[in-house]
């Protein structure tokens, strides 16, 4: 399965992403892009599963230092 994967972050100040992943997103879990680090703190189905691909809307608490936000 190949995950489709739209990355929103809370507050703006980041413009997210859309990826593909072979796995999809876990609540908790940290995604970095460049140096910044962020919580996946919602994980949504966008539309029903089609053949080989999901498609996933995600959002992001930004994080610094031991987990605090920006």
């Amino acid at each position: 399965m190949i995950y489709k994967v739209s990355y929103v972050v809370l507050g703006g100040r980041h413009p997210g992403a859309i990826l593909n992943q072979d796995t999809p997103p876990r609540l908790g879990e940290v995604v970095v892009f460049g140096e910044d680090r962020f919580e996946v703190v919602e994980v949504a189905d966008l539309i029903p599963p089609h053949g080989d691909f999901a498609y996933l809307h995600v959002t992001l608490r930004p994080l610094t230092g031991e987990g605090r936000e920006h």
